[in-house]
């Protein structure tokens, strides 16, 4: 019998199952997302269009960064590729333990690189969802600090937008579309730059970031059944950025550099992917989505003039048949991806093949039962100096409850397994000889073990009508955590460490007019035992064991809004300081923020104009990344201004 058969088989099966199952209509009163979010078994946080525009943020990364929970820096001092930690992971690496996904397509690298976020307007994001702690059976590799999923716009209005500001800030964005009964079509194009906070540096370069963007999104539905989304995106980047000062110039002058001439980074992304959503019949949909990426990166360190160049092959196929009745929702899935970089060096590929199925039965009004299992192989191969394969066979489940005990109360707890197979480059050991200490080879320094967590969450989520309040504590056991270890220099597992902590966030409507949003993370992130010399309970370097977020919004008209917030963390230990030793320390980062944005005219949701402007770091404190000993990479520095104009047409 063949594969085809065997499919069309299942499939009819799976539907004929469909149309036959009984199920009841559920009604849960609210908002959508508030919905999702009270009747989840996992702990989440969602953010819409409207949070995004009444936060006054110029950018993703400042968004994140001021107001969710997640722990964001900038990578040795760029914002467009930063270091992302969700509970505990180190920012060091912790974005290795994070999915991001725009428009359900992950995003994450094969290799060591940050996922790179700075590309993504923030004008086209429709919501932001941030899953903490859970995700493995959707996203699989990676998800095992958590999942940011990244929506954008289907129909983009017709609107022009410009900004400006301090240290060369000039942002400008069109947006073009068309929407027809069955036709849609959008088109953006955005140019954005900033000559950054620091001074030249001893070639005349500045601390300068430039971004191109477009995108073409088309949809077709040929009926009513059929959904056809067809997506092309360009990006270009070039950015420069400033190499580390020790504390002693860092605090005479954190705007100056350290005699060494600016890291370039200059980046060149093309992706296309098309979608296929088909309603079978009014309980079964038919899901599938391809995509194809290229990528070609350019970097020029600060200490070489040669060019270390890059190319990234990138595909993507996922295949769903979600079943959701009103009772009962299944979700059977198959996901591929396929990756490769090569390089004057040789060739690295790391393939994962997945199958899944999540589910979700509301057993009565009040309980909500979801449980799922994932099965991903993930091969890898390199092509250099010598052949390298090996393979890995891994396994995810997660089953989750929560209990409305009230209209406004609900309780929820998970349990989950998730995985993180290690990138090609953990593999191997750059090598670099002087004097030049240009990348000449690498060096194999065998494999290591997918690292594995398995996680328990507890919280509850209480909504009424003046405030939201949610709460979850966490505890969560790793197995094999992979680490560079600063002892040997190469990548290694630790044999076991864990992380626990609480969550809360707290929305309050004090009136008609004025709302404040309080969001605390507290996490303990441990070594555990290990063969490597580390000590055993000692805290995991680059984790601020305290978060705080602190969010003032004043509506002062039906269209106009002033946002006020402070953003905070605590002090921890630097990069690779598993010994809690160095006398330094990453500073604590603070800064105060204010916005405001009035649409004119109150023509409520076709505003004809908008204007708004804002302040970063108003006290202009002095916020670093500290890498290694005696290596701080200032940003946000100073105080910043920005201002600007929206015209819908």
């Amino acid at each position: 019998m063949s594969k085809k058969i065997i499919l069309l088989s299942v499939v009819s099966s799976y539907t004929l199952f469909a149309e036959t199952l009984e199920t009841k209509k559920i009604i849960v009163p609210g908002d959508q997302y508030i919905a999702e979010e009270i009747a989840s078994a996992s702990s989440k946080e969602i953010y819409t269009a409207k949070d995004i525009s009444r936060s006054g943020s110029s950018s993703l990364f400042n968004f994140l960064s001021q107001h969710t929970s997640i722990n964001i820096l900038p990578s040795y001092g760029n914002k467009s590729a930063p270091l992302i930690d969700i509970r505990g992971y180190g920012i060091e690496s912790g974005y290795q333990n994070v999915v991001v996904t725009v428009d359900g397509e992950r995003i994450n690298n094969i290799d060591m690189s940050a996922q790179i976020i700075g590309s993504i307007p923030l004008s086209s994001i429709a919501n932001i969802e941030i899953i903490r702690g859970s995700g493995s059976i959707r996203h699989g590799d990676g998800a095992m600090g958590g999942v940011i999923n990244i929506t954008t716009s289907d129909y983009i209005e017709n609107s022009i937008q410009t900004s400006f500001g301090s240290d060369g800030l000039n942002n400008n964005n069109i947006n073009i579309g068309y929407k027809g009964e069955k036709f849609s079509i959008g088109l953006s194009a955005s140019d954005d730059s900033n000559d950054g906070q620091s001074k030249v540096d001893t070639q005349g370069n500045k601390a300068e970031s430039t971004n191109q963007y477009n995108k073409l999104k088309i949809n077709i539905d040929p009926t009513s059944d059929l959904n056809i989304k067809l997506v092309s995106s360009n990006v270009r980047s070039n950015l420069f950025y400033v190499g580390a000062l020790t504390k002693a110039e860092f605090d005479t002058d954190p705007s100056q550099n350290s005699g060494n001439k600016y890291t370039n980074y200059d980046y060149n992304i093309d992706r296309n992917s098309i979608g296929l959503n088909y309603k079978i019949n009014p309980l079964l949909n038919l899901k599938m989505s391809y995509f194809q990426e290229n990528r070609s990166n350019h970097f020029i360190p600060s200490y070489s003039s040669a060019i270390i160049v890059y190319d990234y092959d990138t595909e993507g196929f996922n295949l769903t048949l979600p079943f959701v009745g009103e009772k009962l929702t299944v979700t059977p899935g198959l996901e591929l991806l396929n990756g490769q970089r090569k390089d004057s060096v040789g060739k690295l590929m790391k393939d994962n093949k997945a199958y899944y199925v999540e589910t979700e039965l509301q057993v009565n009004t009040k309980t909500i039962i979801s449980a799922g299992a994932r099965h991903e192989q993930v091969d890898y191969k390199y092509n250099g100096s010598s052949a390298l394969t090996t393979d890995e066979s891994l396994n995810a489940y997660d089953i989750g409850v929560n209990y409305a005990i009230s209209d406004q109360l609900s309780v929820f707890s998970n349990y989950n397994q998730a995985f993180q197979a290690p990138d090609v480059d953990r593999f191997f050991v750059g090598v670099y000889p002087a004097p030049s200490f240009i990348l000449s080879g690498r060096a194999f320094n065998g494999f290591i073990d997918p690292a594995k967590s398995n996680t328990l969450n507890i919280g509850f989520t209480h909504r009424m009508k003046q405030n939201s309040l949610s709460l979850t504590s966490y505890y969560s056991k790793v197995e094999d955590e992979i680490f560079y270890n600063p002892n040997s220099f190469v990548n290694e597992n630790i044999d076991n460490s864990k992380k626990y902590g609480l969550e809360l966030q707290n929305t309050m409507q004090l009136n008609d007019k004025l709302s404040a949003n309080l969001t605390y993370n507290y996490v303990k992130a441990e070594i555990g035992s290990n063969a490597q010399g580390l000590t055993d309970g000692n805290d995991m370097p680059g984790v601020p064991r305290q978060m705080a977020l602190v969010n003032i919004n004043y509506q002062f008209t039906t269209n106009g809004y002033v946002n006020l917030s402070h953003a905070w963390k605590e002090k921890t230990y630097i990069f690779s300081d598993f010994s809690n030793s160095s006398s330094q320390k990453q500073p604590q980062y603070n800064s105060t923020d204010l916005s405001f944005n009035y649409a004119v005219n109150n023509f409520k949701m076709t505003n004809k104009m908008e204007v708004f402007c804002a302040v970063t770091n108003i006290f202009e404190q002095k916020n670093a990344v500290q890498g290694y000993a005696n290596g701080l990479y200032p940003f946000n520095f100073e105080r910043a201004f920005m201002a600007g104009l929206k015209i819908n047409f």
